[in-house]
């Protein structure tokens, strides 16, 4: 014979019903459960301040640029070791500069290991716009893995410390890549400093990586891009989607007309990004989570990414590709939570890209309940 007993509500005297249904299951409360919140149902674009919502712009780096370090190719800076012994200057294991033989070895530093490229005076970054280098990563980066790089002057820090894990995609092994990171990033756009410094702060497993730095130089301009997404003050935003959609003059029909010609390397007509766009989640100030985007096929990589349309008239072809999230992700606003795509890159030869999120929002007032 079953069990029953009852949970009664004390101010309407209604009860739930818990069985375990003849002894063949354990016990269990029968409910019906319902969403206590309510939401607004949004679509909201990637934006930026100056460019609104169309990502197809140039951001692509230009000027004189001043030449820190290429492994000693050249003399530019002066490289140093502060702390630590994994460091080679001048290694000949890879290279990444042309006509050039070496690069900056890090082999499985210790931690708080620091390396300082010195310029020999002073220079005044109000002049430029980023801070760029070729890395090539060789064995064991991951995730919680943190390589910092900031500025010094005068025995202190200048700005503040950002991880290059950041702003690659450190998976990718075996190939160089590039790393662009904003000097607003660092707090340097208006600064001085005397030389460069990279620290082994933190790792997550028994090894640091094994890894080469070449090419690092400050770019003049062509500043990095970023489009972001971030919650109205008094809400919560959960993300649940991404559309992206771009357009370009590429006759993207194959010629027996089977099905769209779609190149897997870049987007139609533009082809692979140097730089890459750079995927960031920031949740109370830190950077969580990072990707880069370099060529359409990275897109098909997400989970339950889905090519959702294309076409083409000949002249102009079109794609959208929707990237589900198996979780929403979600942005506090008192957190200062946002997502941002940042170009790296020319894309202006696009004639539309814009990138969408599905959402609904949450109000503070529901938040308190």
């Amino acid at each position: 014979m079953g069990l029953k007993s009852y949970i009664t509500d004390i101010a309407t005297g209604l009860k739930a019903k818990v069985t375990n249904n003849n002894g063949e299951e354990d016990s269990a409360l029968i409910v019906a459960t319902r969403d206590l919140k309510t939401y607004s149902n949004e679509v909201r674009f990637f934006t930026n301040n100056t460019y609104g919502v169309d990502m197809n712009q140039d951001a692509s780096a230009g000027g004189v640029p001043e030449e820190v370090h290429d492994g000693i190719d050249n003399i530019y800076w002066t490289g140093s070791i502060i702390s630590g012994t994994k460091f080679t200057f001048n290694s000949a294991d890879q290279n990444h500069t042309p006509a050039g033989a070496q690069s900056v070895k890090v082999d499985n530093p210790n931690i708080n290991s620091t390396i300082d490229f010195a310029k020999g005076g002073d220079l005044d970054l109000s002049g430029y716009a980023s801070l760029t280098m070729w890395i090539y990563v060789s064995s064991d980066w991951a995730a919680g893995d943190i390589i910092s790089i900031y500025g010094w002057r005068a025995g202190a820090q200048v700005g503040i410390r950002v991880s290059l894990g950041d702003y690659f995609n450190y998976l990718g092994v075996g190939v160089w890549r590039k790393i662009t990171i904003p000097l607003t990033d660092m707090n340097l756009s208006a600064s001085t400093i005397s030389s460069l410094r990279i620290t082994n702060t933190a790792r997550s497993g028994a090894k640091s990586p094994l890894f080469y730095l070449d090419d690092i130089e400050f770019e003049q301009s062509g500043a990095p891009i970023p489009f972001t997404i971030e919650p109205d003050k008094g809400a919560w935003l959960h993300v649940t989607a991404f559309n992206i959609s771009f357009v370009d003059a590429y006759a993207g029909t194959l010629a027996d007309a089977t099905m769209p010609s779609i190149p897997y390397n870049g987007f139609f007509g533009v082809a692979d990004l140097d730089n890459g766009i750079t995927y960031q989640r920031q949740e109370n100030s830190v950077i969580t989570a990072s990707a880069t985007i370099r060529r359409f096929i990275n897109l098909m990589n997400y989970s339950h990414a889905t090519l959702t349309g294309a076409g083409s008239d000949g002249t102009n072809s079109w794609a959208t590709v929707l990237i589900q999230f198996t979780t929403p992700v979600i942005l506090k606003s008192e957190s200062k939570d946002k997502l941002i795509l940042t170009l790296n890159d020319d894309l202006s030869g696009l004639l539309f890209f814009r990138v969408s999120a599905a959402c609904k929002e949450e109000s503070r007032e529901q938040i308190r309940m």
